[in-house]
């Protein structure tokens, strides 16, 4: 998801970037949130060892 930095004037595009897992209608899970400036997109396989570090370390 992409979110809006109101200390920038570049709308959405170079705002933040979450990334989270929709458990339940009621339960949604934040994994990791980063800067558009500081880094290109996510790769797939990042978003999956975010998801596998955090299941093995709740489970």
């Amino acid at each position: 998801m992409r979110i809006r930095n109101s200390s920038i004037q570049k709308g959405k595009s170079a705002g933040y970037r979450l990334i989270y897992q929709v458990e339940s209608p009621t339960n949604i899970l934040l994994l990791t949130i980063y800067f558009k400036s500081d880094r290109e997109d996510i790769a797939a396989n990042e978003i999956r060892d975010v998801v596998a570090d955090f299941s093995s370390e709740s489970g």
